[in-house]
């Protein structure tokens, strides 16, 4: 980046999301260094290291589903969450939580991606999602033992299995509507998602194996297509953007007022 373009655009002079990086940067660098010292103490003292090569061949077809797939999710989940991506990032279960609540909080409160007020309450919202996984699942495993007979019947069983189709269901009625959040209206936005849609049931129909091993390929595929789709109904009139008179800043500030009387 030229030193203009950061002189011009204000996001690489401000003090919040520089010092939010920055700290995200070195969250993310020890939790990885923690991931990887737990299996590598564990496999040294136990002498059952792994062979590099025997390493590498078991974990090629790995990289080569969730590298393309995360990289694709990383461009659909960062304008929404800010800089609580590294915060969801290192406490994992995006799609099923860390998601889902930065898209419900940015409804909830009208404010507009890419403010700060907005990256402050989605930041709360995906750490408060973060410390009620963590403490159900301290609870889940000290309560494993007295509760497997429950856990194990058929009813619990049942109601599990719906469960995810719910909270996926949910999350996909708040994309139909036009209301994006901080005031905007975006009217046939979900013209540009029907021949991505057509493409990935054809693949899986067609190549259900290959769709699954390419899966990250597919979601860069659609994402590009995606854009380019809506970029043309727009020039054309079909897709309509309609803005809120106010500015969303102000807006997302004076709903939070309104919401604390």
């Amino acid at each position: 980046m030229k030193k203009t373009e950061k002189a011009v655009n204000p996001a690489y002079n401000n003090p919040y999301y520089n010092k939010m990086h920055k700290q995200g940067r070195w969250i993310t660098l020890g939790a990885i260094f923690v991931f990887r010292a737990v299996p590598f103490v564990v496999c040294l003292y136990y002498g059952v290291m792994p062979k590099l090569g025997d390493l590498f061949i078991a974990c090629g077809a790995l990289c080569a589903v969730f590298i393309p797939t995360g990289v694709a999710e990383m461009f659909v989940e960062v304008p929404v969450m800010g800089t609580s991506y590294y915060v969801a990032c290192v406490t994992g279960n995006l799609l099923n939580l860390k998601l889902p609540a930065a898209i419900n909080t940015l409804k909830l409160t009208g404010l507009k991606q890419g403010t700060e007020q907005s990256d402050a309450v989605v930041g709360v919202a995906v750490a408060v999602s973060s410390l009620v996984t963590l403490t159900l699942l301290a609870l889940g495993v000290l309560l494993m033992t007295p509760l497997q007979p429950f856990l194990s019947s058929k009813a619990v069983i049942t109601a599990a299995g719906y469960v995810l189709p719910a909270l996926f269901g949910c999350l996909t009625l708040a994309f139909v509507g036009n209301n994006v959040g901080g005031g905007v209206i975006i009217k046939k936005r979900l013209l540009a998602a029907i021949i991505p849609l057509v493409v990935c049931f054809a693949l899986f129909f067609i190549v259900p194996y290959y769709y699954q091993v390419g899966e990250g390929i597919v979601m860069f595929m659609c994402i590009g297509l995606i854009y380019f789709i809506t970029k043309k109904l727009y020039k054309k009139g079909i897709i309509t953007v309609e803005l809120p008179e106010e500015d969303p800043f102000t807006l997302g500030t004076e709903t939070l007022e309104t919401q604390e009387k």
